[in-house]
């Protein structure tokens, strides 16, 4: 089941067919595996991996403090989990590690939770 997903949104680009994306889902068969999706406007294809989920927390942790040092720096990050409201920050709070922690605590809880899909009340 897809948990987290991370849109990196650019500065110029309007439409989500523009931003690198990455899906993690987690395993129905291995409860600490957890498969990382990433794709980008870039490539045809996307890539996956299949990693441990601290090592996919690690993943997220590192990428949002690289996102600090682009050269090229995209604008926003936008987290949507299976069970938090979408909530959009600005790259420049990356600088905050309180934000970062908001946001590798957000993914991780989406992870660590059993979720079931329901019918809207």
């Amino acid at each position: 089941m897809l948990k987290a997903t991370l849109y990196v949104q650019r500065t110029n680009a309007p439409s989500v067919d523009n931003d690198d994306i990455i899906r993690l889902y987690d395993d129905d068969e291995n409860r600490d595996m957890v498969r990382v999706v990433y794709s980008t406007p870039e490539l045809r294809k996307g890539t996956a991996i299949y990693v441990p989920a601290p090592k996919a927390m690690a993943y997220i942790g590192d990428l949002l403090k690289t996102l600090r040092h682009d050269s090229q720096p995209f604008e926003y990050v936008q987290v949507t989990t299976a069970i938090h409201p979408s909530i959009l920050y600005h790259v420049s709070e990356m600088d905050s590690c309180e934000v970062r922690h908001l946001i590798e605590d957000t993914v991780e809880m989406a992870l660590r939770s059993t979720v079931f899909r329901t019918k809207k009340a």
